[in-house]
């Protein structure tokens, strides 16, 4: 899944790889296709047009780059690539609100969390391994415990 922040104002940062591959044996790159790009956002029931360019790379690859306003809606969303001759690909993707929830994704998935018994705190960590992202500072009121981000 890729990771993408929402309304990205930078277009270098809305871009998406698709490598296209010809439909007869499934393994040949195809070149010289012309895309049709489709997007479902979080929410939605169906398929429409999406507002981005593509480009081709080389070698099978093509280039898919999002206007902002393919990114306007947080959440899980779908890209369908299609191309006359060429596999159809379906590439997922997640809008996220705040850059910093992409570090903290991947740091949910791939860094280290520091948990400090006495205190409850816990500590996710960037790729350094130093530097903190986020610190969670669990609190109780009424037997309910409720843990909020720093």
């Amino acid at each position: 899944m890729i990771l993408l922040q929402h309304n990205e104002p930078v277009p270098e940062r809305r871009d998406v790889f698709v490598q296209m591959v010809d439909a007869a044996d499934h393994v040949t790159p195809r070149t010289g296709l012309t895309l049709s790009v489709r997007i479902v956002k979080a929410g939605a029931n169906q398929y429409v047009a999406y507002a981005g360019v593509t480009s081709e790379v080389g070698s099978g690859t093509y280039r898919v780059r999002l206007a902002a306003g393919d990114l306007d809606t947080p959440g899980a969303a779908m890209l369908e690539v299609t191309a006359a001759g060429a596999d159809n690909r379906y590439v997922p993707i997640q809008v996220v609100r705040f850059m910093h929830e992409i570090h903290l994704a991947k740091a949910a998935l791939v860094n280290t969390r520091t948990h400090v018994v006495e205190t409850g705190v816990d500590w996710i960590m960037d790729d350094d391994g130093d530097t903190v992202l986020a610190t969670l500072t669990p609190s109780e009121q009424d037997g309910v415990i409720t843990i909020s981000a720093d």
